[in-house]
């Protein structure tokens, strides 16, 4: 089985205020299906089986910040690798507070229960 590699930059940041939700995606991205990590993180698969999105689920709570901060991230970088039968999920959000940046950081590993094919994928703003 062959071990993919996709980098996207410019991806595309969206947070729903009102639902403390976040989504990243590159911006030429379709996707086929979507599959829950767990209870909050929500990965958006595309035709080739590979993750095209992923959406944070009460990002505010889960990043331990505020909603306006949460608004306007300075830095955001996804990387979801599948290996060895397990995923990995890495998402790095800076924040700016009180004119200091304040990085955070969520972290995911599981076994890969959803046969996705092994690879990586990063999902970065500019």
């Amino acid at each position: 089985m062959s071990y993919y590699k996709i980098h996207y930059d410019n991806s595309h940041f969206d947070y729903d205020w009102l639902n403390d939700s976040m989504y990243i995606y590159p911006h030429d991205r379709e996707y086929k299906s979507s599959l829950m990590l767990d209870d909050d993180i929500i990965l958006d698969v595309g035709e080739n089986g590979r993750i095209v999105g992923i959406e944070i689920l009460e990002a505010s709570k889960k990043f331990n910040v505020s909603k306006y901060e949460m608004h306007d991230p300075i830095e955001l970088q996804v990387n979801f690798e599948v290996k060895d039968g397990k995923f990995t999920l890495n998402l790095n959000m800076t924040f700016v507070k009180r004119n200091k940046t304040i990085p955070k950081s969520i972290s995911l590993t599981g076994e890969n229960e959803m046969n996705l094919s092994p690879g990586s994928t990063t999902l970065a703003l500019a």
